[in-house]
């Protein structure tokens, strides 16, 4: 069924009332502003609904399940912020399994070659890579196993297994996707995993920010 909406404002003994004209089949019926205003209210929800539907048909369609890393061109970048420090890391690769339609089959199974850290500083780089940072001989890269996914509003919020020199953590990167390209961020404490352990936990809050593009 259709319905069919005017407005109608209707002036008469000196007073301004405003009126809904509903057709419905051809049949009129006047409402008054209370109606209008339930109306107007169902009507916006509707709109918030019909956006929301076709946001997910726009992500969905057309869609590949499975994801190649664009290797090269990916990147993690971090900042330290009780040691100033502000690098990145290059090279993240592994396994990209990503379906909107089916958010509990999706896994993300990737790691990052730590060697690559780069924060503009040759002499802090290569003590970054020593045993009391990220002991890189030894542990050569950052590993993250996905355990859940999940879509809060616009972003997908993935929770899984970080793992740094063999200490794992359960932590939660928000990301979106849009044209091939998977953007996230997280936030990580260098304490849970014993690099370079300060006085404090928040002392050791670091922020990421992840870059990938795939095929």
């Amino acid at each position: 069924m259709f319905f069919y909406w005017t407005l109608s404002i209707l002036e008469g003994l000196g007073k301004g009332n405003f009126y809904l004209t509903q057709k419905v089949n051809g049949a009129k019926e006047n409402l008054d502003s209370a109606s209008l205003l339930r109306e107007n209210l169902i009507l916006k929800t509707m709109k918030k609904l019909i956006l929301s539907t076709l946001y997910i048909t726009i992500l969905s369609f057309g869609f590949s399940q499975d994801f190649k890393i664009n290797s090269s061109e990916s990147i993690v970048e971090f900042n330290y912020l009780s040691e100033e420090a502000i690098g990145t890391i290059k090279g993240v690769s592994g396994t990209i399994h990503f379906d909107i339609n089916n958010l509990s089959e999706s896994y993300f199974e990737t790691k990052v070659n730590i060697s690559s850290i780069n924060t503009s500083n040759k002499t802090r780089d290569k003590h970054l890579n020593a045993p009391d940072y990220f002991h890189t001989e030894k542990y050569p890269h950052l590993i993250f196993k996905s355990e859940s996914l999940k879509m809060e509003e616009s972003e997908f919020v993935l929770v899984g297994n970080l793992t740094i020199k063999e200490i794992s953590k359960n932590e939660e990167i928000r990301f979106t996707y849009k044209d091939n390209l998977f953007e996230g961020r997280c936030v990580i404490y260098s304490n849970d995993y014993e690099i370079k352990k300060q006085k404090t936990r928040i002392d050791s809050k670091i922020l990421i920010k992840i870059t990938v593009p795939v095929l």
